[in-house]
């Protein structure tokens, strides 16, 4: 497992990357619309999930999705975690993906897309938050003006 946690989580880099520190290259451009990073990583998470459920079933564990102590039983295990961890870096590039094309779109400086990105990429609601904060400033203040 932890192979394949090294490898989950080296293999969006140069998205995010590229969104972080090229993003008016096309390239960049490109990938942020590209469902394939997205799809392998998904993959990747219905593949974990399923060891993670099988391994609950071998171990006898109560995993079950609708209570605190079934969601807990679920991720005690290296299977379990790699899951979680798996599907919180596929939501967190589509999150940081739509970031990017939105700070594009709104013409966002380096100083708010960068830290809205990088943000996401370590704690995924906290960028969107703070890049959703700006927007609607942004956005309010645009609307005045004209």
């Amino acid at each position: 497992m932890e192979t394949f946690f090294r490898y989950i989580n080296t293999l969006p880099m140069p998205v995010w990357l590229a969104m972080m520190l090229a993003p008016r290259h096309p390239l960049t451009e490109r990938a942020s619309r590209s469902s394939v990073v997205l799809a392998v990583i998904c993959a990747h998470y219905v593949g974990a999930l399923a060891a993670a459920v099988l391994r609950g079933r071998r171990d006898g564990a109560q995993v079950n999705l609708m209570t605190l102590d079934g969601v807990r039983a679920g991720m005690s295990t290296p299977e379990g975690a790699a899951a979680a961890w798996t599907h919180a870096l596929a939501l967190d590039l589509f999150a940081g993906a739509w970031i990017y094309r939105e700070c594009r779109r709104l013409e966002a400086p380096a100083a708010v897309r960068v830290p809205a990105l990088l943000g996401t990429l370590m704690a995924g609601p906290v960028g969107l938050l703070g890049f959703l904060l700006w927007r609607a400033v942004t956005t309010r203040r645009l609307t005045i003006e004209e």
